[in-house]
């Protein structure tokens, strides 16, 4: 009698190469415009944050002026933001900005100019000083955005001249000596004093140790791969509230994502994506979206059901009850959920330093293969206090919403 083969022998890793070899050879041009998007992505906030520009500081400034004017003034500002997209993808194919600089401008002021900022005094500049001159000229109109245009378009020049004139004549990293003080006064103005001193020494004590700009770098992939999660996953858990079939579709998927190792992401987001900060990003968002759909789909549940039918008795159609009644009152649960997803992903950044992530994981993985505990702790270190400052934020954003003060005010 002839033994039988049990248990029989499956060719499970030889379909999982076939399926590989087939998705690359029909989607190969979506994985390469996915990869090229995320490497940008990846690249253009990490650079932002190791050596800002003036004129990314200026597009900044001037966003953040004109997201108020959106409800007072939108007319002239959906102008305004036409003009000036037109002006950036006619600088981006015919470097119209330069052509300002070389034939419009004095030649004087812009030999000055470009002798302080130096690379920085480009075309791009020009376009996003433009921006930021008619925000700040419209913002200056509305009595109620007033005080505020002030202070953002006074903070701007402040930023440039101590970044760019004052800094340099005192410290040989004035780039990185702004961005602390940028950081720092962000974590002032969202979770006190404290953590605004505690932002001002922390990051101090990382660009000491040599670390900034591999701790900028694990800032940038953590702040895409986190973007990359809410995008995907707060639709989704919108519609598990919804929809139960969808809900119970969506919860094993999580569960499975939650329960497998981690490593294990890694060995199809390098096949498709070769080594780099790609596959890190990609593996960080699967590992970090389930707390993303669970909490905003618990968050949108746990809303008292009769606000729901008080805004149905008013008429008011669905999206406007999920917009100005279910998200307003789940906004704390969905904060926790974005808090778990960004402390998730910044698990993630020394799995993604062994894939050619670079940043801090980079880091803490050569101080490990090399036996280097200085190296290692020095990393570690730094991963510590973007953790802190990170969670800080967040948790101080989800504490000082409006719901989150009416809870604390009735109990």
């Amino acid at each position: 009698m002839t033994p039988v083969d049990f248990p029989p022998s499956l060719p499970l890793g030889a379909g999982f190469e076939a399926l590989n070899q087939w998705l690359k050879t029909h989607f190969g041009v979506v994985f390469d415009v996915i990869g090229e998007f995320v490497s940008w992505a990846v690249d253009a906030l990490s650079g932002f944050f190791v050596s800002p520009a003036a004129g990314q500081l200026a597009f900044i400034a001037a966003v953040i002026i004109a997201v108020p004017l959106l409800r007072t003034r939108r007319v002239p500002l959906v102008a305004i933001v036409g003009v000036v997209s037109v002006l950036y993808i006619l600088h981006a194919q015919f470097a119209v900005g330069d052509l300002f600089i070389n034939r419009v401008l004095p030649p004087g002021p812009v030999l000055w100019l470009i002798d302080a900022t130096g690379e920085y005094a480009d075309g791009y500049f020009v376009v996003s000083v433009l921006f930021l001159l008619a925000v700040t000229v419209l913002g200056t109109l509305d009595g109620r955005t007033r005080t505020r245009t002030g202070i953002v378009a006074g903070g701007w020049t402040a930023a440039v001249l101590l970044g760019w004139f004052l800094l340099p004549t005192a410290v040989t990293e004035p780039r990185a000596v702004l961005m602390i003080l940028l950081l720092s006064l962000l974590a002032l103005s969202v979770a006190g004093w404290k953590m605004g001193l505690f932002a001002l020494v922390a990051l101090s004590l990382v660009a000491s140790v040599g670390q900034w700009a591999n701790a900028m770098d694990t800032l940038g992939l953590v702040l895409v791969a986190s973007l990359i999660v809410l995008v995907i996953a707060l639709p989704i858990g919108v519609l598990s509230a919804y929809n139960d079939t969808v809900s119970r579709i969506v919860k094993p998927v999580l569960d499975l994502m939650q329960t497998m190792p981690a490593f294990v992401y890694l060995i199809p987001a390098v096949v498709f994506f070769s080594i780099g900060s790609v596959p890190g990003v990609v593996a960080t968002v699967v590992f970090a979206m389930p707390p993303g759909v669970r909490l905003t789909e618990l968050g949108i549940r746990q809303v008292d059901r009769e606000l729901v039918e008080a805004g149905e008795a008013f008429g008011a159609p669905g999206r406007k009850i999920l917009a100005g009644i279910q998200i307003p009152l789940a906004l704390p649960t969905i904060m926790a959920g974005v808090n778990q997803v960004i402390m998730l992903s910044l698990s993630m950044v020394v799995i993604a330093g062994m894939v050619g992530a670079g940043g801090l994981g980079n880091q803490v993985y050569q101080g490990i293969s090399r036996n280097d505990g200085a190296l290692g702790f020095e990393a570690g270190v730094a991963v510590v206090v973007l953790a802190i400052f990170l969670d800080r934020l967040t948790a101080a954003i989800t504490h000082n919403s409006p719901q989150a003060r009416a809870e604390s005010a009735r109990s």
